[in-house]
């Protein structure tokens, strides 16, 4: 499995470097992050002519000097980062595409990266770094929020509604068992015509040893908002992260918006692994 840690350098960038350190080592592979600076091109945007022919000489100095500067102070930083294993990589530009491009690039199966910001809200999440990623992205996305806690990935919690996108994202994780890690598969009934009907629950039960594929996982059956279940049952059986299935557009425009998937990212402590799945 290849790796991708986009970082920021801050605290809840490392926590995500050190989750996605765990899972290389689990699972085998490989680790590479990148760092994505773009104040030098806003700079050329903000100060220089668009032709080369009219181009302020002191200001191409000047920007070419603190880039210098730059790129050796982020190098030696990335450096650090990396010495635990893996490779690094400085790149230019806006940082949602070069972070994509670099995925694509690399071949890289996961993108864990921090999920952080000024406006803690569905504003930043929904318009920041890390939602963007999420939305676009071909491979699963791990975003750790600043609060989460965990460092390392022993067991995963699957959150199912019996749906194509989570029967997909199971087969992604299924795979994680044969390197140690525990799995335990969810179903959370929202729908309150369905509390405490015992049919229901049979059945229920009955499609997650099916979606299981016959592997002995803990299966796990509860009642409530999945948005505050999910994350409370993670808690109660010592799941590091939860993972779910995200439903894509057919075309370009993303994930699906206004989903539960959309709040279980902006509001969960524990670590979300987005499954896209396109049908």
């Amino acid at each position: 499995m290849k790796i991708l840690h986009p970082t920021d350098f801050s605290q809840t960038a490392e926590k995500a470097r050190r989750i996605a350190l765990s899972l290389r080592d689990r699972l085998g592979g490989d680790l590479h992050l990148i760092y994505v600076q773009e104040r030098f091109e806003s700079d050329e945007r903000r100060y220089l002519q668009p032709t080369a022919d009219t181009l302020n000489p002191e200001w191409v100095r000047r920007i070419e000097e603190g880039r210098a500067t730059e790129v050796k102070r982020i190098q030696e930083r990335l450096k650090n980062l990396s010495s635990e294993g893996g490779t690094s990589e400085l790149r230019w530009g806006h940082p949602v595409p070069e972070i994509l491009e670099t995925a694509e690039q690399e071949g890289c199966d996961l993108i864990v990266m921090g999920a952080h910001g000024a406006n803690r809200l569905d504003a930043f999440f929904l318009g920041g770094t890390a939602g963007r990623v999420v939305r676009r992205a071909r491979m699963p996305v791990l975003t750790v929020r600043d609060e989460a806690e965990a460092r390392d990935v022993s067991k995963v919690l699957l959150a199912t509604d019996f749906g194509d996108a989570s029967r997909h994202a199971w087969e992604a994780v299924e795979g994680w068992a044969d390197a140690g890690v525990e799995l335990a598969l969810a179903h959370v009934v929202d729908d309150p015509r369905y509390h405490g009907d015992a049919d229901y629950a049979r059945r229920a039960e009955e499609a997650m040893r099916e979606m299981t594929h016959g592997r002995s996982v803990e299966t796990l059956l509860r009642e409530g908002n999945p948005i505050d279940t999910l994350p409370a049952l993670a808690a109660e059986v010592g799941a590091d992260l939860i993972a779910v299935g995200v439903r894509r557009h057919a075309g370009a425009v993303g994930l699906l918006l206004g989903s539960r998937a959309d709040a279980l990212l902006r509001s969960s402590r524990v670590p979300i692994l987005s499954v896209p799945h396109r049908p």
